[in-house]
């Protein structure tokens, strides 16, 4: 998206016209993505990912949790080769006229304080001048918009994260809660100074919202949609299997959660669900499904975003990962047992019911009215 028209007309409820001779029932409202999550690691893997999302998408997510280069960002200083090296080859394979959301996050993969430092190859400890530091400190703010005018200026997104399932903090690290909307506040108003027109966001995740096991659940929705309502757009991360959600109705509800919650208009930054029973002994934690299930979570996800015309819908996985979970360390492959099995497409190379589903859908004109 280049300009913010699209936005302002969602905003205020102006009515577009379909092209003539385009039965709506032909037509969707939003763009429909994957991340470039690859099923291996390998260039072949890394070429796949991409050159299906060519074919089955119009919007791609790169959604970065490498670390943040901290010192360099804050002084302004060349960042890690190895670091560029990986961002360049992100930016080179995005396919041919498909919107790109660019993923950024200043939070950990626990969501519960500083994201870990970007080195030459790969996450590093943060540096001795970062450590111990909140949210609330001017360095790290500092540092961070940096890091976000770069990746933005050299990816040229059409959407922008500036953080990644940020309602998790709340729950993980709730003292952080305040400094990080404030330094959240603060990044955001330069870089839209900086990028005028450029739809600015961060994700929150529905399972937390929903939880009716979240203490405090009435305050901590207030607080959230507070949060939600600033931003251009309301971003979404959701996985139904966290809520042991299985049946189309339950996958529904969930979703019709959404528009009520916000005004905004809604993006799915990232969602999945298994085509597989999900077993894992050391979390003791088991969730039966299978490709028929997947397909009716599709199918409604896809529905909804179309009922309520989503801006898009990023499904995080296009083919099952088995090949890359089997080189993970040993203490890390039972949380990734969680969405390895949640592509369209499974190891095999054999393309599921929601693969089908999502086909057919692509496969209509998108028009917005």
């Amino acid at each position: 998206m280049k300009t913010l028209l699209p936005l302002f007309c969602v905003l205020a409820g102006i009515v577009w016209p379909y092209a003539p001779g385009v039965s709506p029932a032909d037509t969707r409202a939003f763009f429909m993505g994957f991340t470039s999550w690859p099923y291996a690691a390998t260039m072949r893997a890394v070429n796949d990912t991409y050159g299906f999302i060519s074919g089955h998408a119009d919007l791609i997510t790169e959604h970065i949790e490498e670390g943040v280069p901290w010192a360099e960002a804050l002084e302004n200083l060349p960042f890690p080769p190895g670091f560029v090296a990986r961002m360049e080859g992100r930016r080179k394979n995005r396919p041919k006229g498909a919107k790109l959301l660019l993923s950024l996050t200043s939070l950990n993969m626990g969501r519960a304080g500083l994201a870990d430092n970007a080195g030459p190859d790969g996450k590093q400890p943060l540096p001795e001048a970062f450590r111990g530091k909140s949210f609330a400190d001017p360095i790290v703010g500092k540092a961070f918009l940096n890091y976000c005018v770069w990746m933005t200026e050299y990816f040229k997104p059409d959407y922008l994260l500036t953080g990644i399932e940020a309602n998790e903090l709340l729950n993980n690290s709730p003292n952080e809660w305040g400094s990080y909307v404030e330094m959240s506040r603060s990044v955001q108003a330069e870089i839209r100074k900086r990028f005028p027109g450029l739809p600015i966001s961060e994700s929150v995740t529905l399972h937390k919202l929903l939880d009716k096991t979240n203490t405090g659940l009435p305050a901590y929705r207030k607080a959230i949609k507070a949060f939600v309502d600033r931003h251009d757009f309301f971003a979404v991360s959701f996985y139904p299997f966290f809520l042991g959600l299985h049946s189309s109705r339950e996958f529904a509800d969930s979703l019709e959660f959404l528009p009520g919650f916000s005004d905004r208009p809604i993006g799915i930054a990232e969602t999945g669900h298994p085509a597989k029973t999900i077993e894992i002994k050391s979390l003791k934690f088991t969730f039966p499904s299978s490709p028929d299930e997947q397909n009716e979570y599709v199918k409604a996800l896809l529905a909804q975003a179309q009922s309520h015309r989503y801006l898009f819908v990023t499904y995080w996985l296009w083919k099952d990962f088995d090949e890359l979970w089997n080189t993970f360390p040993e203490a890390s492959k039972d949380l990734a047992r969680l969405w390895r099995d949640t592509g369209l497409v499974d190891d095999n190379d054999i393309k599921r019911p929601a693969f089908e589903t999502w086909r057919e859908v692509f496969g209509k004109t998108w028009e917005r009215k």
